[in-house]
């Protein structure tokens, strides 16, 4: 795994910790942004990984 997969995959399995963190608590909108975050780098790290297959 190259290093540009391994950072983004360090985010990826952030992402939801900081969405249900104490801070974004009534902040529906944001914590619905970083999820959608997640999702989009989700789909971005499984191109990458089945390009560099």
């Amino acid at each position: 795994m190259n290093l540009y997969i391994k950072t983004l995959n360090r985010l990826f399995e952030t992402l939801p910790s900081i969405a249900d963190s104490e801070a974004i608590k009534g902040h529906d909108k944001a914590r619905a942004e970083i999820m959608t975050a997640y999702e989009h780098l989700d789909k971005a790290m499984t191109r990458l990984v089945i390009d560099n297959v």
